[in-house]
C-alpha cells in the first residue's frame, strides 16, 4: 500500500525591502516636485529678483534713516552704484563686469535710461525723506544710483548713427510714456512737470538748450539733496567756480516748484553751457536735485560742489 505522505509545498516569494521601495505616487510626487522647482527657478531668474533687492534695501534704509526714530548718524545707507552697459549685439568691451542689457531699438535706450532715472527717485525717497545727518558741511548731497556706458554697437540703431541722444528727443519720452502700471509720465513723477516743453522754455530764458548724451561716453544716473538753507546758497557759496549756474523757472503746469540748472564751461569754454538737471521742492520741505543723467567726469562732484553720501561702493 502506497504511503501517502502529506508534504506541503513551499512557495517562495521576493523578499520585500520595505525602506527602498517607492511607489508609484511617490516617483509622481518627486517629478512634481522637481518640475514646481524648475519653473519656480525660471520665473525667478526672469524677474531678476537679485536687482530688485539691492534696490529694496537701499530704499529701506533710506525710509529707516529718514524716519526720524533714531539719529541718521547710526544708520548708513544700504547703497549700491549699479553698471549697466547697453548693447546692441550682446557685447560690451567698454565695461565687461557691468550688467549687459541688449537694446534693439531707440525706445529700447529711452525705457532702459527712465527705468534707472525713476528707480534711482524711488530709492532715495521720491523728495519725501529728509535723509541727511546733522553735519551740515555740504549744502548738497549726491547719490549716485547708476553708471551707464555704451556699447559701439549701439550706434547701429539708426537714431544713434552719428554717436549721440538727443536729450531733448529723450526727455519728449519721458514726458509722453507713462510709468509702468501707473497714470503718470515719468516726468510728472521725478519732477512735477507735465511737458518737456516747459524745460525748453526755462532754459531758452538763459539762452540755452538741451545737450547731447555721446555714446563713448560714461554717465552717471544720480541724484541729490540739499540741506536746510536750500538751492540759493549751493549757488552764493561758489558752486562750480568758474563754469556758470543758471537757474530758471520751470512753469507750464509744474505740480511742484522746480528750477533748471544750467552748467556751463566745463571742457565748452565761454558762457557756454549744458543741462544738468532740475532741482524740485521736495515733500519734506527740503529742495532736491532730481534724477538726472550727467557724464561721469572725474571732477563732476567737486564742479556741483556735492558731497557725495556715503553707502556700499
Amino acid at each position: 500500500m502506497r504511503k501517502i505522505t502529506n508534504k506541503k509545498k513551499k512557495c517562495i516569494f521576493p523578499a520585500k525591502n520595505h525602506r527602498g521601495d517607492i511607489t508609484t505616487e511617490q516617483i509622481v510626487l518627486i517629478i512634481i516636485l522637481i518640475v514646481s522647482f524648475a519653473v519656480i527657478l525660471f520665473f525667478l531668474f526672469r524677474l531678476n529678483l537679485g536687482k530688485t533687492t539691492e534696490q529694496q534695501n537701499c530704499h529701506n534704509s533710506v525710509v529707516t534713516r529718514g524716519s526720524g526714530v533714531v539719529p541718521k548718524e547710526s544708520i548708513p545707507l544700504n547703497c549700491k552704484t549699479q553698471y549697466a552697459c547697453l548693447t546692441k549685439d550682446g557685447t560690451c568691451k567698454t565695461m565687461p563686469n557691468a550688467q549687459i542689457q541688449k537694446v534693439k531699438t531707440a525706445t529700447d535706450v529711452y525705457q532702459f535710461l527712465a527705468e534707472q532715472m525713476a528707480d534711482c527717485w524711488w530709492m532715495f525717497g521720491e523728495g519725501k525723506l529728509n535723509y541727511l545727518g546733522e553735519d551740515f558741511g555740504a549744502h548738497l548731497y549726491c547719490s549716485i544710483c547708476s553708471q551707464v556706458s555704451f556699447d559701439k554697437s549701439v550706434q547701429n540703431i539708426e537714431e544713434f548713427k552719428n554717436g549721440e541722444i538727443d536729450e531733448n528727443q529723450f526727455y519728449n519720452y519721458l514726458s509722453a510714456t507713462k510709468l509702468p502700471g501707473k497714470d503718470t509720465s515719468y516726468l510728472d513723477y521725478m519732477i512735477g512737470v507735465k511737458s518737456s516743453g516747459a524745460i525748453t522754455e526755462a532754459l531758452a530764458s538763459n539762452s540755452k538748450n538741451f545737450g547731447k548724451i555721446y555714446l563713448n561716453k560714461d554717465y552717471y544716473v544720480m541724484t541729490g539733496m540739499f540741506n536746510e538753507v536750500g538751492v540759493l546758497t549751493w549757488i552764493a557759496g561758489g558752486v562750480a567756480v568758474g563754469t556758470g549756474i543758471a537757474l530758471a523757472a520751470i512753469t507750464g503746469g509744474a505740480s511742484i516748484p522746480a528750477t533748471v540748472a544750467i552748467l556751463g564751461g566745463i571742457g565748452v569754454g565761454g558762457t557756454a553751457g549744458y543741462f544738468v538737471g532740475t532741482t524740485v521742492k521736495g515733500a519734506s520741505g527740503h529742495d532736491y536735485l532730481s534724477p538726472t543723467i550727467v557724464e561721469a567726469t572725474p571732477t563732476l562732484l567737486n564742479d556741483l560742489k556735492c558731497e557725495q553720501i556715503k553707502s556700499l561702493a
